[in-house]
């Protein structure tokens, strides 16, 4: 009995040891995306996005569900649906990385009146390397960085 609650113990050190492991390098490739860099994982990971708006309202942008400035939330790993919880917020360089249990997403943020945003070109994948447009739309400079894989 003691032998099988030692093995159990064992293997659940185990898996969540990989998953720490595993979402730290999500971790690392979101940040290195974030920073316009180039992120390498050792094993492929899902991609997904997920469309939201920013609108204008009380004197700052806001993302939210209809309405606005189309922009994409970048999700690496196993990310759930919906993501109604992480909208009617402001997100800026700084907290623009959202970490979940086997997913890191990548929010769409906003300095002064330029938003920036994030979509790839995959549905999953090990490089990713960013490469940023900008256009004008709404009354703001809209950055999107385009994420090849």
């Amino acid at each position: 009995m003691v032998a099988a609650v030692v093995a159990t113990a064992a293997v659940a050190a185990a898996v969540s040891g990989m998953f720490k492991s595993s979402q730290a390098s999500l971790i690392s490739a979101a940040s290195a995306v974030l920073a316009g860099k180039t992120a390498h994982l050792d094993t492929p990971v899902l991609v997904r996005h997920y469309l939201a708006f920013y609108s204008y309202a009380g004197g700052r942008w806001v993302l939210v569900n209809t309405s606005g400035v189309p922009v994409y939330i970048l999700g690496l790993g196993q990310c759930p649906r919906p993501l109604s919880y992480l909208l009617n917020k402001t997100y800026t360089a700084g907290n623009a990385t959202v970490i979940l249990a086997n997913c890191v997403l990548i929010m769409p943020w906003v300095q002064d009146s330029t938003i920036t945003h994030y979509a790839a070109t995959c549905r999953s994948g090990t490089d990713f390397r960013p490469e940023t447009v900008e256009a004008e739309a709404s009354g703001a400079k809209v950055r999107l960085a385009i994420v090849n894989c």
